[in-house]
């Protein structure tokens, strides 16, 4: 008796609170992670961790912090992949009350007490320098230390995973890019802090694979497939998937990755261009990527994504995608975009493809709702399988209906 009606008391709090809209919040459309195997490749929208709790929020709203520092606790040998992921270190802290409302840490000790092998050894450090080379070199005197570095840009969080001259190579918890200085604006890398781990830093973390590891000399002028390490000097240079430029005249290789491409070319040659798909991208971008009246016309802004936003690609036009916004074409550049993969068939309640129907996929909805409200026709936070997956009542309406039977699912 006493047990069915705290669930009744709980179920009533629900209904208050969904309606009162605090689950609306910047819920945003799944992410998959690229290589599991691979901590760089973490990323805090992946679908088996984005909507672990941190305190009033969750992982794939706020988890770029604690991802990053998940990291450090793979590359330092604290932890494996096999264990531990950025939802478990998030459970873990969310358990012992680590985190505020907002999902930020109450007290980085709390960062030592669920991995012990792991403690924050400086508070932020903002930059003396200004540029590029500066910014690089007070981060380097750091990992030189063996110490582990996360580098604030913008106020997003990144892991450093190593630095080759002025290039700061990252593993960010929300894109795929590397060069941080290329994927971020210089005046946004503002602080930064450094961890110390179970063993100290000592490189590029070598990529794991399931074959043989091949060397490439840091001497040699031509560009050669690898799934392995390259040497630079002392320093090892490993890759998330597989593209290896060819070294400098100074001798000095550079590693950079593509996210699902092998791009194998001689150091004169030019990379062949993207090709893109039609279908329903996502902006993972956090700035706003413009949608425009005329392709060669960028002053003709019409609307623009944010971070999350979906919007459908009707056409191509080199690396343009057309959409149709409150019913007038507008073009936007796809660069800056994610395929969405939407052709991925989800049951009915289960938006997050988290295999139920629960209060996350209820949070997702309420946003949807309500950002309908705010956004223009053809601009989304969620994908047409999403939408699909969130009609409960099969009406081809999402409404408060959905929301009720949502309440009902989650209350029985």
């Amino acid at each position: 008796m006493q047990k069915a009606k705290a669930k009744g008391i709980l179920c009533f709090l629900l209904t208050l609170l969904m309606f009162a809209g605090v689950f609306a919040g910047v819920f945003t459309p799944r992410k998959y992670a690229l290589a599991a195997e691979d901590f760089r490749m973490w990323r805090q929208l992946d679908d088996r961790w984005g909507n672990t709790a941190m305190g009033g929020t969750t992982v794939r709203r706020s988890g770029c912090y604690i991802t990053s520092i998940a990291m450090v606790a793979v590359a330092s040998g604290a932890r494996d992949t096999d264990s531990f992921d950025p939802g478990v270190f998030a459970k873990q802290l969310n358990d012992m009350g680590a985190f505020s409302s907002g999902g930020a840490l109450i007290a980085w000790a709390s960062v030592n007490k669920a991995i012990p092998e792991i403690s924050i050894a400086t508070a932020n450090i903002s930059f003396k320098s200004g540029d590029q080379k500066g910014k690089a070199a007070e981060m380097k005197e750091y990992l030189d230390k063996g110490m582990y570095v996360i580098c604030n840009v913008g106020g997003h969080w990144v892991y450093v995973d190593g630095i080759i001259g002025d290039d700061v190579y990252m593993a960010d918890p929300a894109k795929d890019d590397i060069l941080m200085f290329e994927a971020y604006n210089n005046a946004g890398i503002n602080c930064y802090q450094a961890l110390k781990g179970k063993n100290p830093y000592s490189g590029f973390t070598p990529l794991k694979t399931n074959t043989a590891e091949v060397a490439t000399s840091a001497s040699s002028s031509t560009a050669t497939t690898a799934t392995t390490v390259t040497a630079a000097s002392t320093t090892k240079a490993a890759v998330s998937t597989v593209k290896t430029s060819a070294a400098t005249s100074t001798s000095v290789a550079k590693t950079t990755v593509t996210s699902a491409k092998t791009t194998v070319a001689a150091s004169t040659s030019k990379a062949a261009p993207k090709e893109y798909k039609t279908g329903e991208y996502y902006c993972t971008s956090d700035e706003k990527i413009d949608i425009y009246a005329d392709i060669k016309d960028t002053k003709s802004v019409i609307a623009a994504l944010e971070y999350g936003n979906v919007v459908n690609i009707i056409s191509v036009n080199g690396s343009y995608g057309e959409v149709s916004i409150d019913g007038k074409k507008g073009w936007i550049s796809l660069d800056k975009l994610e395929y969405a993969d939407s052709d991925k068939k989800l049951s009915a309640g289960d938006i997050n493809g988290d295999g139920s129907a629960d209060a996350y996929d209820l949070a997702l909805l309420n946003e949807y709702i309500i950002s309908r409200e705010k956004l223009p026709e053809g601009i989304s936070v969620l994908t047409s399988q999403e939408i699909k997956a969130a009609d409960l009542s099969g009406d081809e309406i999402i409404n408060n209906t959905d929301v009720l039977l949502y309440l009902m699912l989650i209350c029985n």
